[in-house]
């Protein structure tokens, strides 16, 4: 979540960009088929460590899956109402 206005001004664990680095990464290995775990750490510098677990799926030398796990606490709830 991101909310400047609020002091938030980076996610302490960014899925999307995760993954996005783990496929490129996946992609650049020489081995056509694979299945290849990443760890990623992030949010320490800003006191909310977080931890993502990634798995690549390659196959034919084209990266077919990606899959972003890890463990999570709600900070904020909230309701829109249309």
């Amino acid at each position: 979540m991101f909310a400047p206005l609020d002091n938030v001004t980076e996610d302490p664990a960014t899925g999307s960009a995760s993954a996005a680095f783990a496929a490129y990464r996946a992609s650049l290995l020489p081995d056509t088929d694979a299945n290849i775990a990443y760890l990623i750490n992030q949010g320490e510098d800003m006191g909310r460590p977080s931890q993502l677990r990634l798995q690549v799926h390659k196959e034919r030398g084209i990266v077919q899956q990606v899959v972003v796990g890890g463990d999570c606490v709600a900070v904020m709830r909230g309701e829109i109402s249309v």
